[in-house]
């Protein structure tokens, strides 16, 4: 099973088993799908700025020229919300299909049933493991 088949199945499963329309999952999976991209995007970028003191000084001096007068959440808020936005639009137009989309659901059940419920683990296990990285590399 690959990570696709895992997010998007699942997703579907878990809806239609609420007897709500599995369309949604594909919605519900390019979100979780742009926010794991996003949060590479960011381990990618501290454990640079954290490993390299250099990197760590020019970016840290690139943002303060850019918003001189922000703090530190409105800055995020400010770089964060179009890269996220960015993030969506690129996964919609990519793995995200809906044809894509309704390829990797057939084929998730066509899966044993004892691999379609380790599923979630295979989606969250790296999400958590990432998640784990951000805060060591923030702290």
């Amino acid at each position: 099973m690959t990570y696709l088949q895992a997010l998007y199945g699942s997703q579907h499963l878990e809806i239609t088993k609420n007897g709500k329309d599995g369309a949604k999952g594909r919605t519900n999976g390019n979100i979780f799908l742009s926010v794991f991209i996003m949060l590479v995007v960011f381990v990618i970028t501290l454990g640079i700025t954290h490993f390299s003191s250099s990197a760590n000084h020019e970016m840290t001096s690139g943002v303060q020229k850019m918003f001189p007068y922000s703090t530190g959440k409105a800055i995020g808020k400010l770089l964060a919300i179009p890269l996220i936005a960015v993030i969506y639009f690129v996964v919609i137009k990519t793995a995200g299909t809906e044809r894509n989309y309704k390829k990797l659901v057939e084929e998730f059940y066509q899966l044993p049933e004892s691999e379609q419920s380790k599923a979630n683990q295979k989606i969250l296990i790296p999400f958590f493991i990432l998640l784990a990285l951000m805060l060591v590399f923030v702290i």
